[in-house]
């Protein structure tokens, strides 16, 4: 009995298999591992405006929504915890800050309000009030570009 060779495959393709792999791979490791920035304690939608300019944040980010919920750095807390908790935390800045420029120039903090945009104009107002009562001299208002 006589058996014939298998003739062998003679394709580049099989070449491109371990590649296609590992571009898969690659997708997947991307798509898990690549979020930039963790989630922010509270879902805001901040109002739209045409003429926003592009700065840069102060060192404070403050979120409020329009159920009354405040976050400080990322942290939901109670609103009435915000005077003692901004307090610390600007005079902290301050002591940071001074220690870095002996000076004594360019001392005024601020901090980034992202606020949603269904807010009443009473929270915002009585918010604002607290910050200008702590000493917050910059106040920088987030918005969302408007659509043409």
């Amino acid at each position: 009995m006589r058996f014939t060779k298998p003739k062998a495959r003679n394709s580049n393709d099989d070449a491109l298999i371990p590649l296609i792999n590992v571009v898969f791979l690659m997708l997947i490791f991307f798509m898990i591992a690549g979020q930039i920035s963790p989630p922010e304690a509270l879902l805001v939608d901040p109002p739209r405006s045409r003429q926003g300019q592009r700065t840069e944040s102060e060192p404070i980010l403050l979120l409020a929504d329009a159920q009354g919920h405040i976050a400080l750095d990322g942290e939901l807390i109670v609103p009435a915890q915000l005077n003692g908790r901004l307090a610390a935390r600007l005079a902290s800045l301050r002591a940071a800050q001074e220690d870095a420029d002996a000076s004594g120039l360019g001392n005024s903090l601020g901090i980034t309000l992202k606020a949603d945009a269904a807010i009443t104009h009473g929270q915002l107002r009585q918010l604002l009030e607290q910050l200008r009562a702590l000493g917050v001299e910059r106040l920088q208002l987030l918005s969302q570009p408007a659509s043409n």
